[in-house]
């Protein structure tokens, strides 16, 4: 029956609104964060000075207020503890939010704007499809698919270091593939329309 196909389809780029949505909700949680931590900061102080205050207050002016090191080093603890808590929980979040997209996810919704959807069959793209015709956008216009081919040589799965043209049409563009043994090991076939936009993208060996 042959291997099942997986096809994945970037509905109305909501799959990619919701990675944005996300790095905001993880942008908003780290802001909240440091902003939770200066407020308590700043009553913590407060308290602290509020309570001298009134110590010195109440003695009048009969004698000078002590100073008292024990104390003051452990404040200076206290803060420095909720610092280095502070400084970690940032360098986990910022981590998250930086973490690296893969060569796909750049050539999807980078590069294809998520305009396009996938056709997956072990690991490697048999084709993408236009989809956003229905939503009124209008399918990209690759002006030198042999580069973008090699660019995402490795996204798209497929073993090959050379692009050869084949033959251009009204209607379609065709590629060879070439290895590093100077082997044709595929095609890949662009079919456009009047104005040179991409509808479609396929792999054939």
């Amino acid at each position: 029956m042959g291997n099942a196909k997986v096809i994945e389809f970037p509905k109305d780029r909501s799959f990619r609104k919701r990675l944005q949505d996300k790095a905001q909700e993880q942008k908003s949680v780290l802001v909240m964060s440091i902003a939770s931590v200066a407020l308590m900061t700043v009553f913590v102080n407060q308290w602290l000075v509020d309570n001298s205050d009134s110590a010195i207050a109440g003695r009048g002016n009969r004698e000078i207020a002590s100073f008292e090191p024990g104390a003051f080093a452990r404040d200076v603890k206290w803060e420095h503890d909720i610092a280095q808590k502070l400084s970690a929980e940032k360098s986990s979040l910022v981590a998250a939010l930086a973490e690296k997209p893969t060569l796909r996810d750049d050539l999807i919704f980078g590069y294809l704007e998520g305009k396009y959807g996938m056709n997956i069959s072990e690991g490697k793209i048999q084709s993408l499809e236009f989809i956003d015709a229905q939503a009124g956008e209008k399918a990209l216009e690759i002006s030198n698919k042999a580069n973008f081919l090699k660019k995402y040589a490795s996204a798209f799965g497929l073993n090959y270091v050379e692009v050869s043209p084949v033959s251009t049409t009204e209607s379609e563009q065709v590629f060879s593939l070439i290895d590093n043994s100077k082997t044709i090991v595929g095609q890949a076939r662009f079919a456009i329309d009047s104005e040179g936009r991409v509808h479609s993208l396929r792999f054939s060996q």
